[in-house]
């Protein structure tokens, strides 16, 4: 049985001209057609709000709102605060979704009586060509889930905390006047998810890969600012409070996740180019933490080389040896 009830999908754009129209197509085209598409233009500089405002022309769900530049978090919040759906969707402008999404999640999501839907996702590279699939959500769990189960498997670094990676029913979101809202930081998935997640109480999960993660050089998960890795720091600090003070029973697994974690946040203070003492300062003490960490039975291969890399200290001369091939050219 199809619920027919709206859901409203939020698009925060920037600047993704060349990837917009595959997204904005993959929601037209969605089998479930009760959809409205918030799309949030936050201070693009090239043709991405134009893109948008002739999907509107065109579709009178569109409805695009062109604001200055502030931010993922703040685009997403005002999407938010603009929707109309029983249920909601973020995706990411230059990723798009499978279309039977909406149409299963709203049904299982009904049939289960939860208030979340968690699907698998693929990665594809920049032009769009599939690269690989995540570990897959069902793997360790069953089609209906409590929190705590899918909180053990985070902290297992078998799930993530993408955020698009959730259909959220609103009341989840938005009840009585309190609106769950984002933090202006990067990476605030790693604090939007877990907490809404604990709302949640019980979860209904899919096998199905419905999402599409597009892997792009440039984008801004994958450019590391000064900003970044404050914001970076801040949001592995949170989540570790988090855990403790509402999972104080997975405490004992929460090691495993910030090996990994602090791993990633070490690579990206080594890509600063011209990093200054609070970074340098930063960088000994996280490789300090990972020394003391000997959580590696359950990082990803990359990982426990980056690992090894890190601890002897060959991290750095072996990445930036990389990035000068890179970027060699041949005369």
């Amino acid at each position: 049985m199809i619920y027919k009830t709206l859901v409203s999908v939020i698009v925060p754009v920037y600047n993704v001209e060349n990837y917009l129209s595959k997204s904005f197509d993959s929601i037209v085209n969605q089998t479930y057609k009760d959809i409205e598409i918030i799309v949030i233009n936050d201070g693009s500089t090239d043709s991405s709000g134009k893109i948008a405002d002739k999907y509107a022309e065109k579709f009178s769900n569109f409805k695009v709102y062109h604001t200055e530049n502030r931010g993922l978090s703040e685009a997403r919040n005002y999407g938010l605060e603009k929707s109309k759906g029983e249920y909601i969707f973020f995706l990411d402008p230059d990723d798009w979704i499978e279309k039977e999404l909406f149409e299963l999640a709203i049904t299982k999501m009904n049939q289960d009586e939860t208030n979340i839907f968690l699907m698998n996702f693929n990665f594809v590279n920049d032009q769009g060509r599939y690269i690989s699939k995540n570990r897959n959500v069902r793997t360790n769990t069953s089609a209906v889930c409590s929190t705590e189960i899918v909180m053990k498997e985070i902290l297992l670094n078998h799930i993530q905390c993408f955020v698009w990676q959730f259909v959220v029913r609103r009341s989840l979101l938005i009840n009585r006047s309190i609106c769950h809202n984002f933090k202006n930081i990067m990476y605030e998935d790693v604090i939007w998810t877990p907490k809404t997640l604990q709302l949640a109480k019980s979860i209904s999960i899919s096998e199905k890969y419905f999402y599409n993660y597009r892997q792009r050089k440039h984008s801004i998960v994958h450019v590391s600012t000064i900003k970044s890795i404050r914001d970076r720091k801040f949001g592995i600090e949170n989540f570790s409070d988090f855990i403790k003070k509402c999972y104080p029973q997975f405490e004992i697994y929460l090691g495993i996740w910030r090996l990994a974690a602090l791993i990633h946040l070490y690579a990206m203070c080594t890509s600063i180019k011209n990093p200054h003492n609070e970074i340098e300062q930063l960088q000994k003490n996280v490789r300090k933490q990972i020394q003391l960490n000997k959580n590696i039975n359950n990082l990803k291969a990359t990982d426990k080389i980056k690992y090894f890399l890190i601890i002897s200290q060959l991290f750095v001369p072996i990445t930036n040896t990389v990035r000068k091939i890179k970027n060699f050219k041949f005369e």
